[in-house]
């Protein structure tokens, strides 16, 4: 069975990626770990790991350096970059550095899929130009991985204000994607789209937040 790894400090990213890849990915295990010095130990405890997404901006030891530690530690191991800013300079230092893939935070996940596959063939996956993006209608399939993440909060009980505290970003970005989300999901409110997704697989029932 394929094992991936996720390396991503935020615990609630890296959760809902995983639960997405599982969905998407049938047949793979997917472990997390939420610094590079982890990943590290789980990549020296788990040899059956065939690929690694590696966050770019991690604590300590940032993606960059662990693209290279894994890389010279790991050569057997295709490692992917995992970035919410998409920069052609930061995609070509990615593929200088050896990576054998770079995914956008913009991305929808069955591209993201379809990219983890691509990789785990053996092929390089390139993230396409703004205009080559599919600007399909929205739906599950196209939510992005950023929506996911704000889609997480959403089941722990996060306000926009606490999800905008919490990835960094403004309150009024924070609604535009809660009403993506809803849209992509065809819900009316908060509730029916964290019960929607729970549904599909997309995330996990809450827990209770101390």
């Amino acid at each position: 069975m394929p094992h991936a790894l996720i390396v991503d400090d935020h615990p609630l990213y890296r959760e809902g990626l995983i639960s997405a890849l599982r969905a998407r990915l049938g047949g793979i295990t997917v472990s997390g770990a939420g610094t590079a010095e982890d990943g590290l130990t789980l990549l020296e405890a788990h040899p059956d790991i065939e690929l690694v997404l590696i966050d770019l901006r991690l604590p300590g030891m940032d993606g960059f350096a662990a693209l290279e530690l894994y890389g010279a530690r790991f050569p057997a191991v295709a490692r992917v970059i995992v970035s919410g800013d998409d920069d052609p300079a930061l995609v070509q230092r990615a593929f200088n550095a050896g990576a054998s893939g770079f995914i956008a935070k913009s991305m929808a996940l069955d591209d993201v899929a379809g990219a983890i596959r691509s990789v785990m063939d053996g092929e390089l996956f390139v993230p396409p130009a703004d205009g080559a993006r599919n600007h399909a209608a929205p739906s599950a399939k196209a939510m992005t991985l950023r929506q996911i993440e704000v889609l997480h909060l959403l089941g722990e009980g996060y306000t926009n204000k606490e999800i905008a505290r919490a990835l960094n970003i403004t309150e009024r970005t924070a609604k535009a994607h809660l009403s993506a989300i809803l849209e992509a999901l065809n819900a009316e409110n908060r509730t029916q789209a964290v019960v929607a997704a729970q549904r599909a697989g997309l995330i996990d029932p809450p827990r209770v937040r101390s």
